[in-house]
């Protein structure tokens, strides 16, 4: 195994320095990573891991140097991005949070505005209840609110990336319920634990996090996950919503395609290093590239998807 992820590492690093030559030597100097959150989550240990395997393996004549830039749930190093010149020498780690933010209309820039690079990541959500909840599926939680609605209520972060999901699987149920709103994953996990609120969308890192203190009622991803097989998806119980947070590289639109070209080969070679591979299943997520055409369709789809509940979602915040 060793020897075929070095031949993998070898091979692309001599493909990204031949595609350098290629766009004259790019790059040049060291390349800026802004992640827009503190240091220390998920998107930072991620970027970090990715970092140091370019470094480490010299997958670039220049270093990857990581930049935190926090506030505003990602806005503000998402225009920092967006303030730099447009030549692959600053560029962004994020998940759909960015664009959650778009279609309600709280930040002024569109998928438009950038040129997505490479996914690298998924972490697909899931639905979780208390340990002692009645509910055992799904339908049975759906049920109760149907029949209960005073009694039921879900912890999310309004207007987050994880409320469009929780919108989506209220429209699929065909019924309505009070969302209260308690923030990161951490927040929420604390209400249920609590008994402040009923239900709430966690990440799969909780699924080991908080075993015997939780419930899990359905993964909110295409398939079940490889390390809990009896959990089944959502759409195996009849509602068709998805919530995964897909770790994905952005550069500025308008940044020369050749540039894009070095930056995926080669952040797809550290995506498959030992190191970061180690780093994805300690933290639940799994490695999902998605580059190309393929990933401007997907992000096209996602964000339009994000536009179809944006009203309900902006009526909550009004709330």
């Amino acid at each position: 195994m060793k020897t075929l992820m070095t031949a993998l590492l070898t091979t692309v690093a001599m493909t990204t320095a031949s595609t350098g030559l290629a766009t004259e030597s790019y790059p040049t100097q060291p390349i800026r990573l802004i992640v827009p959150f503190g240091a220390g989550g998920g998107t930072d240990g991620l970027a970090r891991a990715i970092q140091l395997s370019i470094n480490n393996n010299n997958l670039l004549p220049e270093p990857i140097v990581v930049a935190n830039a926090p506030g505003a749930g990602g806005a503000v190093g998402t225009r920092q991005l967006l303030a730099s010149d447009p030549d692959g020498y600053t560029i962004l780690q994020i998940h759909q949070e960015m664009f959650a933010a778009s279609a309600i209309e709280r930040v002024d820039y569109t998928p438009k505005d950038f040129e997505p690079i490479i996914q690298v990541s998924e972490a697909c959500m899931f639905v979780a209840v208390k340990e002692d909840s009645p509910y055992t599926s799904l339908d049975e939680m759906i049920s109760d609110i149907n029949e209960n609605p005073a009694d039921f209520r879900q912890a999310d972060d309004i207007g987050g990336a994880t409320h469009f999901p929780s919108v989506q699987l209220m429209n699929a149920a065909g019924v309505q319920w009070p969302i209260v709103p308690v923030g990161a994953t951490s927040a929420r996990f604390t209400s249920l634990q609590g008994g402040f609120t009923q239900m709430a969308l966690l990440s799969p890192l909780w699924l080991e996090r908080a075993a015997g203190k939780i419930r899990p009622l359905a993964v909110l991803g295409n398939e079940r996950y490889d390390f809990a097989p009896d959990l089944p998806t959502a759409e195996e119980q009849g509602y068709d919503v998805t919530a995964c947070l897909n770790r994905r590289y952005w550069a500025p639109a308008g940044t020369p395609q050749e540039h894009i070209d070095v930056l995926a080969d080669t952040i797809e070679a550290a995506a498959n290093s030992e190191e970061v591979q180690k780093y994805l299943a300690e933290t639940g997520e799994v490695l999902k590239i998605v580059r190309g055409e393929e990933l401007s369709d997907l992000v096209g789809k996602e964000y339009a998807s994000f536009v179809e509940v944006a009203e309900t979602v902006k009526g909550s915040l009004s709330n």
